[in-house]
């Protein structure tokens, strides 16, 4: 955006420029046969985009100075930064207008508009809107007693977000990082407020007013669609919605970033999809199935923040997108998960809209749910050559009916038949949780780790999602989301 007439010099001058430079490229095409033809035209279109985005930004700001544009009412704080400095422009004001106007320097409004006022307190943006001339509905700024970090958090808590969560993945790491809550004067923690106000409404379309008024804070999880299966009762149910709409906005913006590619038909049994993983990549390993899985048209996204939240499968608009969220570090047990979430995305082919989300395996409702045996048993099935049930009979008979006994024999048989040890762990684990045991402690110790999934498949994404196609705010907490903050 450009916001003062030195910048609209310098954007009219770097139009030239790429205007010469589009021309040099079309006289060298047919000159030039070193350079392949789709490589010339990656770089005209590269060089037409800038360009057309320069012009953009010069037909804004000159319809801006001479009034054609027009400042509309504000409903949105998100809106407010920008707006301020259109209005500004719009008002015929220079800058150092504008700074006499508020009894500050001309540099300040510089730093503030060079920022998009992410400096500005709550107290100084109400100013700038006053001196402009802005109308911005009453609610939107609050006395400035009500308005602190402490007064966010506590709200925050009563509909489970996490302070944690608010700090490592929606401010960019750099700012959290330094962020010494104590030691904000009253400026600091108000400018704060605001931008993290910014981003909660984005996330969670909660208002300022919303979070900071007297009445109950509520969260509407009406877009994540209900949970198919109920949570245990140590889980804290709030905390896992508050986590669930923050995945569900993560999907949403990923299927967004991956809007071009090819939606094909999903199979719906074991046989095919292994059939399909082995004769395109060689063998069934995570990385493999997860090449296959994206070249079905299903984004996956890899999350590892400690949570209820285990997993998810959303359809929106006809296109499936996958959540996978574990903290261990056993390829097998991903592996698992991610062809589990498969057959559910399988199912229903019919419905644009449908839901899955992961609570524990243990959940009693999950136990007992038909389509989750059924998903466990296809998963099985392709980790372990159509031969699940027959290997999980095997290990049981081996140990007579002991529970106790099943650690030693399930890498005997799996040694013995040829199979993954980590992978028949697992699904004896689901096998048993049918007949509400819980083997997961035992199966976890079978595990390899040697590997880094959520690394794998959050590099995967990284290569194959467009994240021009988000707007920065957007693209900013994707890119957070999938930052590793414990390296």
């Amino acid at each position: 955006m450009i916001k003062n007439e030195r910048q609209y010099r310098i954007t009219k001058a770097q139009i030239d420029k790429f205007v010469n430079a589009l021309e040099q490229l079309a006289s060298q095409s047919d000159s030039n046969q070193q350079v392949h033809p789709i490589l010339r035209k990656a770089e005209a279109d590269a060089l037409q985009s800038q360009l057309s985005e320069l012009r953009k930004q010069i037909e804004e700001y000159e319809a801006l100075k001479s009034g054609q544009s027009t400042v509309l009412e504000l409903n949105s704080l998100e809106e407010l930064p920008r707006a301020l400095i259109k209005a500004r422009i719009a008002a015929g004001f220079s800058q150092k207008e504008l700074a006499d106007r508020l009894g500050i320097k001309e540099q300040q409004i510089q730093r503030y508009e060079d920022t998009e006022y992410a400096s500005a307190s709550l107290a100084r943006l109400r100013e700038v809107s006053q001196a402009l001339g802005i109308k911005i509905r009453e609610d939107v700024f609050l006395p400035t007693s009500q308005v602190s970090v402490t007064n966010l958090f506590n709200r925050l808590k009563q509909v489970g977000i996490d302070r944690n969560l608010v700090l490592r993945r929606l401010l960019p790491q750099s700012e959290a990082a330094s962020i010494q809550i104590e030691k904000l004067t009253e400026e600091e923690e108000s400018s704060l407020v605001f931008r993290l106000a910014i981003l909660l409404q984005r996330v969670f379309k909660l208002t300022l007013a919303e979070i900071f008024n007297s009445s109950p804070l509520q969260l509407n999880t009406a877009a994540i669609g209900t949970a198919r299966f109920k949570v245990s009762a140590r889980t804290d149910e709030r905390r896992l919605s508050a986590y669930t709409v923050y995945a569900h906005f993560l999907a949403l913006l990923l299927l967004d970033a991956t809007s071009d590619l090819p939606k094909k038909p999903i199979p719906t049994n074991a046989k095919e999809v292994r059939e399909a993983i082995i004769s395109t990549y060689g063998s069934v390993t995570f990385e493999n199935t997860l090449q296959y899985v994206w070249s079905l048209g299903i984004p996956v996204l890899p999350l590892k923040d400690p949570s209820a939240f285990h997993g998810a499968f959303w359809r929106v608009g006809g296109r499936n997108v996958i959540v996978l969220k574990q903290q261990t570090s056993s390829a097998a047990r991903w592996l698992f998960d991610l062809l589990h979430e498969l057959f559910h995305a399988s199912r229903e082919p019919n419905l644009d809209e449908r839901t899955v989300v992961e609570a524990e395996e243990t959940a009693t409702e999950r136990r007992e749910s038909q389509e989750e045996i059924e998903v466990n048993l296809e998963a099985g099935n392709v980790v372990l050559g159509g031969r699940a049930e027959e290997l999980a009979q095997m290990c049981v008979e081996t140990a007579k009916g002991s529970v106790e006994r099943l650690k030693k024999v399930v890498p005997q048989i799996a040694n013995r038949e040829n199979v993954p040890v980590d992978s028949l762990a697992n699904y004896m684990a689901f096998r048993l949780s049918i007949q509400g045991i819980n083997w997961w402690g035992a199966a976890t110790n079978l595990q390899a780790t040697d590997q880094n999934p959520w690394q794998i498949a959050r590099d995967f994404l990284l290569e194959r999602s467009n994240f021009g196609q988000l707007n920065e705010v957007d693209r900013n907490l994707l890119l957070q989301a999938l930052s590793d903050l414990e390296n």
